[in-house]
């Protein structure tokens, strides 16, 4: 069984507690306003030296992150060289969303999760934009079926 098929594997034996901790996050996810984050920081001190600015995500942000990851929903591929995902998301037409798959939205969620690592405020921005919100929202549904 390759990663991918254990991350969802994982998904789709979760218990009935923990699926309903995610159909939780995800009502949360669906029904917030206001910004996903902010960032920080960028200020000049009394020296001349400035702070490096952060990327602050929600706090909603935090516990879905560490919810994937606790779950073992973070699916584990070369997700830097996955230009099916890249492309993905460069892709504006909202019947996307309904194309996807269960492996496929978990990797979806994974790149980004793995690129904010290395490029500040990808997840933030990915909630912002609405592209997380609309993944997490058709993972329920997917498990739904």
């Amino acid at each position: 069984m390759d990663a991918t098929e254990e991350s969802v594997k994982a998904f789709s034996e979760l218990s009935d507690e923990t699926w309903g901790q995610f159909v939780d996050i995800n009502n949360r996810v669906q029904s917030h306003e206001g910004s996903w984050g902010e960032t920080r920081g960028g200020e000049t001190d009394e020296k001349g030296v400035i702070q490096m600015p952060c990327s602050v995500p929600d706090p909603l942000v935090s516990e879905f992150v560490t919810f994937m990851y606790e779950n073992e929903l973070v699916v584990s591929f070369d997700w830097s060289a996955w230009d099916e995902g890249r492309e993905w998301y460069k892709n504006s037409n909202e019947s996307k969303y309904e194309a996807l798959d269960i492996p496929t939205a978990l990797k979806l969620l994974t790149a980004v999760m793995r690129n904010d690592r290395f490029n500040e405020g990808a997840l933030v921005s990915a909630f912002e934009s609405g592209d997380f919100p609309k993944i997490i929202n058709k993972l329920v549904e997917l498990r739904g079926k």
